[in-house]
């Protein structure tokens, strides 16, 4: 006796839409609805990952709106004058260099750029140093033996060869004064523009602005779990 064949139970994959929370009832409905057979931790983990999408997507839309806020103050010609003594301009010094710190990091980024590439000696011990320590111990595993010239070279190897190596190459390179150097010729513009520039304070238009920015900040991550 011929008996019909019955098709395998495939469960229907629930899309949870990006930017909306799954409620803990609605997440013990939708497993009812497949018999038990899909777990609630599924559709919760669901609601996990949608959740952590809008946080991160909130946190970079309101740093971005502080960053540009920061970036105008920072660069505002009417912001500066002299300071009245030596107290108000060692609090400058302290308020800007809390404030503006990523971007006076950014003036030093800018001159050891600069060093490294007007200098083909420093950039290519940069390169020989970052090679060496980059091939022997990540592309290979630091316990991993490797080959170089015939010579078997284990963890304890590598390090007694690279940081030798290492050493002589900064010396050689003057990779140290360099940065010596960079260190001086950003301090340079740094420290004048944080004594001279007045204590950062937010005016209307900056608040309006960053209240509009707070407007998708992040959720809480307990909501809606129950």
């Amino acid at each position: 006796m011929h008996r019909p064949t019955v098709a395998p139970y495939r469960p229907r994959r629930v899309r949870v839409p990006v930017g909306r929370m799954l409620p803990q009832h609605h997440v013990e409905e939708a497993a009812s609805l497949f018999g038990g057979q899909l777990p609630v931790s599924t559709l919760s983990l669901a609601w996990l990952r949608t959740t952590l999408w809008d946080n991160v997507r909130a946190i970079y839309t309101s740093n971005r709106a502080r960053t540009l806020i920061l970036g105008r103050s920072f660069l505002n010609p009417l912001k500066f004058s002299r300071p009245v003594d030596q107290g108000e301009a060692l609090m400058r010094l302290r308020a800007n260099w809390g404030t503006y710190k990523p971007f006076y990091g950014l003036i030093y980024f800018f001159f050891l750029l600069y060093t490294i590439l007007s200098s083909p000696l420093l950039l290519l011990g940069l390169f020989s140093i970052g090679g060496s320590w980059a091939y022997l111990f990540v592309l290979h595993d630091a316990p991993a033996v490797v080959k170089v010239g015939g010579y078997e070279l284990g963890r304890r190897e590598k390090l007694l060869t690279l940081i030798p190596g290492t050493i002589i190459m900064v010396a050689v390179t003057g990779a140290l004064s360099s940065l010596v150097w960079v260190l001086f010729i950003s301090s340079l513009v740094a420290l004048p523009h944080a004594v001279t520039h007045e204590k950062p304070e937010l005016d209307a238009l900056d608040q309006l602005e960053l209240e509009g920015a707070h407007l998708g900040e992040p959720r809480p991550m307990h909501s809606g779990l129950g």
